[in-house]
Parts: structure tokens; C-alpha cells; sequence
């Protein structure tokens, strides 16, 4: 068993995170020819659409990155524990663009509550991201990490045989 321990800066994190979900995700959705309520299913198909003329191949390279991108994100977001609503707190707002109150209202938890889950599950979306973009299937390590480490950054690794 491996157990690492990365020191990080929370706060920090979670800005970079939502920033990336509100400003480079619509991007990279708009790429792929997708839309970002799409990733908010379980399930995640793709049909191609590409467009014609000169520019077919780098149109064919930029729509299959933000594809292969946009599946790694898909399998992050979905990978966030639930234990306290974190994922659905996520994906009702990244993905389905609720407001905090339909948040809210639709989990049965409180304004603050919605607020503190936002934060963890972003944090942890950057933390799962990082895994996934490195990932064969993914091949998106393209991607700039999400996660800030904090000034005093240590890794510790431990193995158990």
C-alpha cells in the first residue's frame, strides 16, 4: 500500500479549480463540440462532428485533445467521494449550473453547507484530475495541473508489503 501525502494549499487550489471549471471548461467543450451539462451524466458518450476545408486536421487534433481532456475531467468529477453530497454539490454546480439556493434546495442542506462542499469538492476535483490526465486512456497531461502546493510541500510515500 502506497499512502502519499501531499501538502497543499487548499484555498488556493480551489480558486485555480473553479476558475478552471468556469473559464476553460466552456472552452474546451466548445472545442470537442459538446456541452458542459453533458458531463453531469453517469455516462459519457461522444459522437464525432467535424468540419470541412484546409484546416481539417488541426481541427480533427484540437476536437479529439478537448475530447480525450473532457473524459479525463467526466471520470474526476465522478470519482469525488459523496459521503456528504461533494459530488452532486459539484456537479449540480459545474456541470448543471444550479444556483446555490437550487443546490440547496434540491440536497436539502443549508446555503453554508453548499458553500464548504463547493470548497472540498473542488479541491478534491484537482486532486483527481491530476491522477487522470496522466492516465494511457487520457493522454491529456497537457492540461496545467489544478493543485497548489503550499510553501511547505512534502511528499511522503510509504509502503506496505
Amino acid at each position: 500500500m502506497i499512502v502519499v501525502n501531499i501538502d497543499i494549499d487548499e484555498n488556493k487550489t480551489a480558486v485555480k479549480a473553479r476558475e478552471f471549471l468556469e473559464q476553460d471548461l466552456p472552452k474546451l467543450a466548445s472545442l470537442a463540440d459538446r456541452d458542459v451539462t453533458s458531463l453531469s451524466s453517469p455516462q459519457l458518450s461522444f459522437s464525432c462532428s467535424h468540419g470541412s476545408g484546409s484546416n481539417q486536421q488541426d481541427l480533427l487534433i484540437n476536437h479529439w485533445s478537448a475530447d480525450t481532456a473532457l473524459v479525463a475531467i467526466h471520470v474526476a468529477a465522478h470519482h469525488i467521494p459523496n459521503q456528504n453530497h461533494e459530488r452532486e454539490v459539484f456537479i449540480y454546480t459545474y456541470f448543471k449550473h444550479y444556483s446555490e439556493d437550487q443546490v440547496s434546495k434540491r440536497l436539502s442542506i443549508s446555503r453554508s453547507t453548499v458553500n464548504r462542499y463547493k470548497k472540498a469538492s473542488l479541491v478534491e476535483f484537482a486532486r483527481r484530475l491530476d491522477v487522470q490526465k496522466k492516465m494511457p486512456q487520457h493522454n491529456c497531461d497537457w492540461l496545467e495541473s489544478l493543485v497548489v502546493k503550499s510553501c511547505g510541500y512534502l511528499d511522503t510515500f510509504v509502503t506496505h508489503r
